[in-house]
């Protein structure tokens, strides 16, 4: 479209500009023939010939068309395609009539009465002679020498219409199936060299003629001309009051543009094509890794895990086809890793259920040295062998890790009747909780024992006083604080690295160890704080969360 509008831009200021040279051409071919009519208007045998010519007679009548013949024959002669030089009075009478045709219909009357109306003393015209030969005319009035308003009668130049395209604009062409024609003021054309545009006729005097007298005056417009998309150029013939109208076919405009769209068609055609060959390669590049992946991962889904996927082309699909065996190769890893652990845990199963008829063992030998001490009466000794019997059982099978305060409470005064058969009253120990809710809070199993065992052993002083112990807890907003102090001997801070762990311990349990697992359980804020004066007492708090059986937290 951008190529039809800048052809047809083009060509109409192209063509405009040929036929305004041809305009100029057709004016200087008309000029010549008003430059002749004025030779023959002055000529003195007219001037004095036509007033008096209604008086004459035939034999003067017939003197002075041979002295007009004489004195304008070789100048009339001069233009071989004047048809005839017709002379009339003002009444219409043929005084002098040079040529060799007639005009049917008394037409040259009719164009000596055009004249009245015409704007200058000039009025060109198109007429048919009596053979059908078409016919140029000019008629002019012939007014008297020494007086302008005095008309004579009438001058009337025939011209052959044939020599007269050919000297103007017959010989150029607009184009293939172009046409060039002339009409007057009126829309009949005056002149035409194409058999479609008859002289004489008004052709497409709205869908041209209108415009071009109109709003496309001198312009370049298209026009449907005989059914087709015509491009319509004019240019002005001032003096003789015509239009030179130029038709140009807009099939021709568009001629090349047809065969390029020929050329664009095939183009894309081949564009097309390669672009479809093109995309197979790309899908059957894809495709058929992707076929490969797909049965590979059926293969893996079905455990076939031995099976390895071939090398690729170094592209993505490639990169996906290692990543995959290199997936599979770890999913293998995994499984011989599981099947390695499951063996192992088996194998520990097995191992700990031989392990299990060893405290049966111990049990049912503490059960019978406890009776034993009961019927020997020795109430110290039985207490003892119960005590340190429930605390193995505890130790032994219960295997979870957060136990109720009051079970790890219970455990502590077993331990405490234990420790009594070795130093006796040295020591008193005390447990009571701020509510009794506390009681079925979870805490970690075995975080009172060491504490308690440190001040056992190492509170007593060297006078044998007796040392109290004093376990306590309450609920401090969303903490559980367990309290544990003694009024024992005490000991100096700065060797509170030193004496961190303790080498006297129950199942290998240290303070360390209690506030390492409180830490790894719920978190740094959580723990053990120590605080200890000489001969004052130890004083060691245990910060927990407030969980249930269900592990929630109570705030």
């Amino acid at each position: 479209m951008k190529y039809e509008a800048s052809i047809s831009g083009k060509l109409s200021a192209s063509s405009v500009q040929v036929l305004t040279e041809l305009a100029q051409n057709a004016k200087r071919e008309l000029e010549q023939y008003e430059t002749l009519s004025e030779g023959i208007i002055i000529n003195g045998s007219i001037q004095s010939g036509l007033p008096a010519f209604g008086t004459m007679t035939d034999y003067e009548k017939n003197g002075l068309q041979t002295r007009i013949k004489n004195e304008l024959g070789q100048q009339i002669f001069r233009l071989s395609n004047l048809s005839n030089v017709v002379i009339l009075t003002n009444d219409g009478q043929t005084v002098f009539d040079l040529g060799y045709e007639w005009y049917p219909d008394n037409q040259l009357n009719k164009l000596a009465e055009a004249v009245d109306t015409s704007p200058g003393n000039a009025y060109w015209t198109y007429i048919r002679s009596n053979r059908g030969t078409n016919r140029i005319a000019l008629s002019r009035m012939i007014y008297a020498e020494d007086n302008m308003n005095e008309r004579l009668g009438f001058l009337i130049i025939l011209i052959d219409e044939k020599v007269f395209s050919r000297n103007t604009y017959r010989q150029v062409d607009l184009g293939a199936g172009s046409s060039i024609y002339i009409s007057n003021a009126n829309g009949m054309v005056v002149s035409s060299v194409s058999p479609e545009i008859p002289q004489g006729t008004l052709f497409e005097k709205s869908e041209v003629f209108d415009k071009v007298t109109g709003q496309f005056k001198e312009q370049a417009f298209y026009a449907r001309v005989g059914g087709k998309k015509t491009l319509v150029v004019s240019s002005y013939i001032r003096s003789a009051d015509w239009y030179l109208i130029g038709l140009v076919p807009h099939a021709f405009l568009v001629s090349e543009l047809s065969e390029m769209r020929g050329d664009i068609v095939f183009i894309c055609l081949l564009t097309l094509l390669l672009s479809g060959m093109l995309a197979l390669w790309i899908y059957f590049s894809i495709s058929s890794p992707m076929r490969s992946l797909l049965q590979y991962a059926n293969q893996i889904r079905l455990g076939q895990l031995e099976t390895k996927i071939g090398t690729s082309h170094p592209d993505e699909m490639g990169k996906l086809t290692e990543t995959i065996n290199r997936m599979v190769e770890q999913l293998k890893l995994l499984i011989y890793q599981v099947k390695t652990g499951q063996q192992a845990k088996r194998d520990a199963e097995l191992k700990m259920l031989q392990a299990q008829i060893n405290p049966h063992f111990l049990f049912n030998t503490l059960n019978s040295l406890k009776w034993s001490a009961m019927m020997s009466g020795n109430e110290s000794v039985k207490q003892g062998i119960e005590s340190l019997s429930e605390l193995l059982r505890n130790t032994i099978l219960v295997k979870e890790e957060l136990i109720p305060l009051e079970s790890e409470i219970e455990n502590l005064l077993h331990y405490a009747t234990i420790q009594r058969i070795r130093y006796g009253d040295s020591f008193k120990l005390s447990c009571g909780m701020s509510h009794e809710e506390l009681y079925t809070c979870l805490v970690p199993k075995f975080i009172l024992q060491p504490i308690v065992e440190n001040s056992i052993l190492h509170a007593g002083s060297e006078d044998g006083r007796r040392v109290g112990i004093k376990v306590e807890g309450f609920k401090d907003g969303p903490f559980l604080r367990i309290r544990i102090e003694d009024d024992g001997k005490g000991f100096d801070m700065k060797d509170v690295q030193a004496r961190e762990k303790s080498h006297a311990k129950l199942s290998g349990i240290g303070m360390a160890n209690v506030d390492e697992r409180i830490r790894i359980h719920f978190g740094t804020a959580y723990g053990l704080i120590t605080r200890s004066e000489v001969n004052t007492g130890t004083e060691t708090i245990i910060t927990l969360p407030i969980l249930t059986k269900e592990g929630q937290e109570h705030v």
